[in-house]
């Protein structure tokens, strides 16, 4: 594993950043891992606040 080698945020496998999709500083292996991983995001921030800190 490289200093600069780039790997999918989603599965881990490895990716070329100059062609990898790239969704906030974030690497990926293809749109549709890109797609999930904002979605994740964007549910993660929909959470109530006694949710995200487990209460």
């Amino acid at each position: 594993m490289g200093w600069f080698d780039k790997y999918c945020e989603k599965c881990g496998m490895k990716v070329d950043k100059k062609t990898a999709p790239q969704r906030f500083g974030k690497y990926f292996c293809s749109e549709k891992h890109a797609e999930e991983y904002v979605s994740d995001i964007d549910n993660k921030g929909k959470r109530s606040p006694e949710q995200q800190c487990g209460g």
